[in-house]
């Protein structure tokens, strides 16, 4: 998935995927069952808020809820790395400290949730319902499943209602006025088009090669870059879930109650197979009301051409080959290939269900332009069947319960190796081997046999020598380990390493002047004593030009850089600027202006839902924020 919305990050079909993910994440974080079950206070407690708790087990159960829901996202794609960069223990954390607070100003405010509310937010879950009616057979073997009792997951709903409902009590309250709907939708509207080179920050070198006066000033400016870091040895036995495989039996009556259970993960939403030939109105330099029209009247006219032709048997395909204005399908003949309901944009969407197979649509005008659409197939919604998933839902309890296994023996390994430090002769005794490290330092640990493991080289560098540490569980692997060896950092003399405090210096050197090269080329053009052609061909750099952008537009050529957008909007026509992002200087200037058209009606309707939302939201986390920072939170990370 991630590849896909990388590749195609400026198409009209993917931007609504962003969304769905993200709206999906806000859910989860209220709604999840695991979240929502009891928050007892087994283990020990990793953080308070004004004296209420927040245990260990319940921190864990919402940081495996988490990891979870991103796999389920990035499937193969995720890995622990990308538990590292979204910081899922700050973010699992974070979901509980705000929801203890919010529970405690519930009860403040004496908002209560009644039984009624629970029962009919239970009745229209879907994993229990079975033909859109409440099916008590699933709603218990889902309890058995998760062994809940009924009154313990009531309690967790009712819980998850009271969040959202004290949420909605500060979203709902925010009002947009017809001045602000209108500003946000001019501005949103709004386009330009660039003229633009980029300048990397090390474009130019400096001619003076740094002195031995320099390169030793640079050292002693800068030892700190130089110090040979802590190194340390560490033994350790590793397991994995596979380890376990052949120890696992799957009952067919796990296989039942899984499918059961989890029946709501098994639902195939409706599928279409469309293709489409987009048709764009040509807008000039004149962005009146009267050639907006006008240009909307020939893209209109162009599309009921292109109708006709396929009408009097012309092949669609090389149709859209040759007049489709969408370049990610326009070379497949317009396919679309396939997709689920809801993804398209509403006039897209509503035009596709009136189809039937192997029809094809008048021109349906979209913000994007006119569509003819061709739908070419329609797979209804349904539930897989159990023989169909079988194999599946026996990998995913051998997955679980393998892991389940790899966690007790890292435990028991642990337990054995306490009393004596002695991690060898408790490995032997689970028919485990011990492993050492070579030297490792913070900066230099690459072991192919732990792989990208951030978990466990954080505890290697915070262990005692010959002390034992707690397991360390991923869901790839279980470490226990101990450090055997160390070695103290220090700092060597310069004559060991002058050629590398050469090298840093002369870096240096060449980076100050060209800084200082850049931004004074980069000035003179915005004051207009050098033009962007001239530079261009003086930098052996070529000049580049955008299509017309607006601010929630990627840039073409460039890419969703904000700072070069706001620097883009600031200008007039004809006039230059710059701006330096990730280490590139971004000299552009404005080729042309194009204000918003006047807006429909429900355009506005769909920006103030939107814009509420927004609002609501934003409204929301100040509110939150200021909550947090009047409460007293006390977090021990030592368990974490």
């Amino acid at each position: 998935m991630l590849n896909v919305i990388r590749e195609h990050a400026d198409s009209w079909l993917i931007k609504t995927i962003i969304w769905s993910i993200a709206f999906a994440f806000i859910g989860t974080i209220f709604y999840s069952w695991g979240m929502g079950g009891s928050s007892g206070s087994s283990g020990g407690v990793v953080a308070t808020v004004d004296g209420s708790k927040i245990s260990q087990a319940e921190y864990e159960r919402t940081f495996n809820n988490l990891i979870n829901f991103y796999r389920k996202q990035f499937q193969g794609q995720f890995s622990e790395e990308l538990i590292q960069k979204l910081d899922l223990k700050t973010q699992a954390l974070d979901a509980l400290i705000q929801k203890k607070i919010l529970l405690l100003k519930a009860n403040e405010l004496d908002i209560q949730i009644s039984d009624t509310e629970v029962v009919n937010q239970i009745n229209s879950l879907a994993a229990f319902q079975k033909n859109k009616v409440f099916n008590n057979t699933a709603y218990q073997n889902y309890l058995k499943f998760k062994r809940l009792t009924p009154l313990e997951f009531e309690e967790s709903q009712r819980e998850a209602l009271l969040l959202e409902k004290i949420r909605n009590l500060i979203k709902t309250n925010v009002k947009v006025s017809s001045n602000e709907l209108n500003k946000v939708y001019m501005l949103a509207n709004e386009k330009v088009k660039l003229d633009y080179i980029i300048i990397p920050s090390n474009h130019f070198k400096s001619e003076e090669k740094v002195s031995r006066k320099e390169i030793k000033s640079f050292y002693e400016k800068n030892k700190g870059r130089f110090e040979i870091p802590e190194k340390i040895k560490v033994q350790y036995i590793k397991t994995t879930p596979k380890d376990y495989e052949s120890l696992i039996d799957i009952q067919s009556e796990d296989i039942e109650d899984y499918y059961n259970t989890k029946i709501a993960d098994f639902r195939v939403r409706k599928m279409y197979n469309a293709a489409h030939i987009l048709i764009r109105p040509e807008t000039g330099v004149n962005n009146s009301e009267e050639s907006t029209k006008k240009a909307e009247e020939l893209a209109k006219d162009k599309a009921d051409g292109i109708l006709k032709k396929i009408l009097n048997g012309a092949s669609f395909s090389e149709l859209a080959k040759k007049y489709s204005d969408d370049p990610n399908s326009r070379d497949n003949g317009g396919s679309l290939g396939e997709f689920p309901e809801g993804m398209m944009v509403t006039e897209f969407e509503n035009a596709l269900k009136k189809l039937n197979p192997k029809e094809t649509s008048k021109p349906i005008k979209t913000s994007f332009g006119f569509h003819i659409i061709q739908l070419n197939k329609v797979t209804p919604e349904r539930i897989k069947p159990l023989e169909e998933v079988k194999e599946e839902i026996i990998k995913k309890l051998k997955e679980n319960k393998t892991r389940q296994k790899m966690r007790r023996v890292v435990k028991h390994v642990y337990r054995s190796a306490k009393d004596d430090q002695d991690l060898m002769r408790a490995a032997q005794e689970n028919n485990l081997s011990t492993q050492t490290t070579p030297f490792i330092s913070k900066e230099d640990h690459v072991d192919p046999n732990i792989g990208s493991n951030p978990e466990f080289f954080n505890q290697a560098f915070l262990l005692e020598d010959n002390k034992v540490g707690e397991p360390v569980v991923t869901l790839e692997s279980a470490f226990v380990m101990k450090v055997v060896n160390r070695e103290k950092p220090y700092i060597p003399e310069l004559n060991d390493v002058e050629q590398l405090a050469r090298s840093k210096s002369q870096e240096e050197k060449d980076h100050t002047f060209s800084t200082t090269k850049s931004e004074s080329l980069a000035k003179n053009i915005t004051n207009g004593t050098i033009d962007l052609e001239s530079a261009a061909k003086k930098l052996g750099l070529g000049l580049k030009h955008t299509p017309f952008f607006n601010r929630s537009d990627s840039i073409p050529g460039i890419g969703n850089l904000e700072k070069v957008k706001t620097k883009a909007f600031e200008l007039d026509n004809r006039k230059s600027g710059w701006t330096l992002v990730r280490e590139n200087y971004y000299l552009i200037r404005l080729q042309d202006r194009q204000k918003a058209n006047a807006p429909e009606i429900e355009a506005l309707k769909e920006l103030k839902t939107k814009l509420k939302l927004e609002k609501g939201n934003s409204a929301f986390q100040e509110w939150m924020g200021n909550l947090k920072e009047r409460s007293e939170i006390l977090i021990d990370k030592s368990q974490l």
